[in-house]
């Protein structure tokens, strides 16, 4: 039986506790070709660590919005940052918003020597490949126009 690939994403204390990180990443789909992964990893006060697609149900869209903010104003949740729904942060589940009932995509992570890894998804190694994001503008412009 094959091992699964696991994938050191980045050390394990780069992630604060009671914080979240987005980590845009590219990963080899079905067809063969690499595609844009984006994740985010949450570490709680307890040091627990929980990995998701960095993707609301609701429209697909990434949770983090302007400086990268994860939480509700408490911490106690996750939270779409453009439509408002939150999700529990240990199971993913959607509470309250848009997509209750529905749950953000879990992925498997290992804490393995210091640093936390992906397992089970073939990610595209990091040789050169241009971010796919890197050109993508999340912020809102306002345009004020005179009466």
């Amino acid at each position: 039986m094959e091992e699964p690939a696991v994938f050191v994403v980045c050390a394990a204390d780069s992630v604060e506790p009671g914080s979240a990180k987005a980590f845009s990443l590219s990963r080899i789909h079905a067809s063969g070709e690499a595609r844009p992964f984006p994740i985010v990893i949450v570490r709680t006060h307890a040091n627990d660590y929980f990995g998701y697609v960095n993707s609301c149900p609701h429209q697909g869209t990434w949770l983090n919005f302007g400086a990268g903010e994860f939480f509700t104003r408490d911490r106690a949740f996750l939270k779409c940052g453009r439509h408002g729904a939150k999700f529990e942060i240990d199971s993913g589940l959607c509470i309250d918003g848009p997509c209750q009932g529905k749950s953000l995509e879990p992925i498997a992570l290992a804490i393995v020597d210091g640093e936390i890894c992906l397992c089970g998804i073939a990610l595209v190694e990091d040789d050169g490949i241009p971010d796919p994001f890197a050109e993508r503008d999340d912020t809102m412009e306002i345009m004020i126009h005179p009466d």
